[in-house]
């Protein structure tokens, strides 16, 4: 079933944004080494320098920031307002904001292309795709025709946007430079929508994640408990994965050996080879599961619980369930360091970060003065990841 498509592009003078006569706040000597976290109830990203776990600066935003993403090349941060319709830039030498970009409704999840100078943004209220020029600072294209667009992902070269649609079992895809719909896959038997009545329950797909050399891509369907394996260089589908009950979404190990995807309606985890395209394990999960985060040497993963605010260990190389870690409030999503040593975990309930020590598998410190309902976590060069 093919949706509708369309594409124009937005003026500098109608994109709606505004240059800022902030002060500097702070200045990061080193931007790879920082942890930035989206504070939903108090509008700003805090940065934690990962040497002293500490909060060494805060960023402002629009209203109930939902990600951050940030571009090397260009030294800048992106946050997604939800509530305002709009993205904030900030300068990451400066932690001014540079521009406020009025987008579609409700603005939430995102992606930098490899080159780190556009980021595609799905308004999810809508069932529209921004595609925002970061060094200009300007929406180039808004594409139409998708269904409560989720988490995106670039192909290795950029020139194409796979779409992850939540309200339908489809992976849209965006030719990029044209900024148009050009190929719709379904994942599963026959295309689905979420009705009306039951968009709230409906989950369709959540993210197309790719292996670590871009070949190909795991989507999950949840609706389906399955998972479809589509070549991101043909776009066709390759495989489909019998999973649990209610999958969520595929998170990659680093080494790109599995995928692991939390079944949230039988709460198992399911490990996936990625390079035979079959489930190698079925392991004991959790409530509520949104996250999961690999960590020393990729023998380890550890797989976050909103419903039971803990964090279940897996062990990697024995593919078994060896433990769990209580956390004192709820986590929402985290990351890994790039050297793999520490997982940084927001917690909203209390308004801190947790850190995992992955080597012993333990929690060893609290991060206070955060910022309010603390939503995710970021660092440049490592597997960013959210809900």
């Amino acid at each position: 079933m093919g949706g509708s498509m369309s594409r124009f592009a937005v003026s500098l003078a109608a994109a709606s944004f505004a240059l800022a006569a902030a002060a500097p706040v702070a200045a990061l000597d080193d931007v790879q080494r920082y942890v930035f976290v989206p504070n939903r109830a108090s509008a700003d990203v805090a940065i934690i320098d990962t040497k002293s776990d500490t909060v060494v600066a805060h960023a402002g935003t629009g209203q109930v920031p939902h990600q951050v993403a940030i571009s090397d090349t260009l030294g800048r941060l992106v946050a997604s307002n939800t509530a305002d319709d709009t993205v904030t830039i900030v300068d990451l030498d400066s932690l001014a904001t540079v521009a406020t970009v009025t987008l579609g409704h409700e603005p939430e999840h995102m992606e930098i292309d490899p080159l780190g100078e556009t980021v595609a943004i799905g308004n999810i209220g809508e069932g529209t795709v921004s595609l925002l020029s970061l060094r200009h600072a300007r929406e180039t294209h808004r594409v139409t025709g998708l269904y409560q667009p989720h988490n995106m992902t670039f192909s290795p070269d950029g020139r194409l946007l796979y779409v992850a649609n939540l309200g339908a079992n489809l992976v849209s895809v965006i030719d990029v430079t044209a900024g148009e719909l050009t190929n719709e896959i379904a994942i599963g038997e026959s295309v689905r929508l979420a009705s009306a009545a039951g968009a709230d329950d409906y989950q369709g797909v959540i993210n197309v994640t790719a292996t670590p050399d871009g070949r190909f891509g795991f989507a999950a369907y949840g609706e389906g408990d399955e998972m479809a394996v589509i070549d991101l260089g043909t776009q066709a589908q390759v495989a489909t994965i019998a999973l649990g009950d209610l999958p969520w979404r595929a998170f990659a190990t680093a080494d790109g050996r599995y995928m692991i995807v939390p079944n949230n309606g039988d709460e198992t985890v399911s490990i996936v080879s990625t390079t035979t395209f079959e489930e190698v394990a079925r392991l004991p999960g959790a409530a509520d599961m949104t996250g999961v985060n690999t960590g020393w040497f990729e023998t380890t993963a550890f797989v976050l619980s909103r419903g039971d605010d803990k964090a279940v260990v897996i062990d990697l190389e024995r593919l078994e369930r060896v433990g769990e870690i209580a956390l004192p409030s709820t986590p929402e999503t985290g990351v890994t360091t790039p050297d793999g040593l520490k997982l940084y975990i927001a917690l909203s309930g209390s308004n801190q970060v947790a850190v995992i020590d992955t080597r012993t598998r333990a929690l060893v410190g609290l991060i206070d003065d955060v910022g309010e309902e603390p939503w995710g976590a970021h660092m440049i060069g490592a597997l960013n990841y959210c809900h």
